[in-house]
């Protein structure tokens, strides 16, 4: 079986999936009022608004509203960015979408007919933005979860709460994301990420199932009364051809 690639935002990411790109820039959309204390976000679209939007942006012209797709985290994205972004979609055919709290999938076909996936997280704004883009072997939307996805998240979270790097660096991507680098790069920065110092302040901090797939899934992590993560885990496939589940990306929703 060929190995699921994850089409990556490098060019932007750093690694992280929150450092600026430099060069043109999205529009910071307007911000709503907050929701409150412990209170925790509620989309202000479906996921057929998200898809509307994908459809949108990689028919149109120029590269603004590609940038807009992208989740605020990854700050200004240069036009080079942009453009492998739209590559990277390749066709959008016949999408179907599903919410997972303040996550979503939409599944799609390339031009080619190959199977992919693209993974929403909520944005402080309210609305669906896109994490990554990765190839799947068939559709991932009504498959089912692994219980290993659960098992997964509560250890990542209780290696970051403890310091326990060895274990950090077992449980997450290491291709997008938090865990791209070689290991002391990741387990320096990781450190000073804003989500890992909340959790090392809140140790009773855990994740919280929201739903997911066969590939995909997404935890809320409430790090403190006024911060809400989402978490973005996926499946991914060793050498000797077992399923692991590992973080990808925890990102703000307000």
């Amino acid at each position: 079986m060929r190995r699921a690639a994850v089409l990556v935002l490098a060019l932007c990411a750093c690694g992280l999936g929150i450092a600026g790109c430099g060069g043109g820039g999205k529009q910071a959309a307007k911000r709503p009022a907050p929701a409150g204390r412990n209170v925790d976000p509620v989309p202000a679209e479906g996921v057929t608004d998200a898809i509307n939007r994908v459809e949108g942006a990689i028919t149109a012209s120029g590269c603004e509203a590609v940038k807009g797709l992208l989740h605020s985290s990854y700050g200004e994205v240069s036009d080079v960015a942009c453009r492998a972004v739209k590559t990277q979609i390749d066709g959008f055919r016949d999408p179907v979408g599903k919410r997972y709290g303040t996550g979503a999938v939409i599944d799609y076909t390339t031009f080619t007919g190959r199977h992919r996936a693209i993974a929403l997280v909520l944005d402080s704004n309210r609305t669906f933005r896109l994490d990554f883009v990765v190839d799947v072997p068939g559709p991932a939307v009504g498959t089912p979860k692994p219980a290993g996805f659960d098992r997964a998240a509560q250890e990542v979270v209780r290696s970051m709460q403890t310091g326990n790097c060895d274990a950090f660096l077992r449980l997450v991507d290491r291709t997008e994301g938090l865990g791209v680098g070689p290991d002391e790069e990741v387990c320096r920065r990781v450190s000073t990420v804003p989500f890992r110092q909340e959790l090392v302040a809140n140790p009773a901090a855990r994740p919280v199932p929201l739903g997911g797939n066969a590939y995909l899934a997404f935890y809320k992590l409430r790090t403190s009364p006024d911060a809400y993560y989402t978490m973005v885990m996926r499946r991914v496939t060793d050498r000797a051809g077992l399923a692991r589940y590992v973080l990808v990306n925890a990102l703000p929703a307000q």
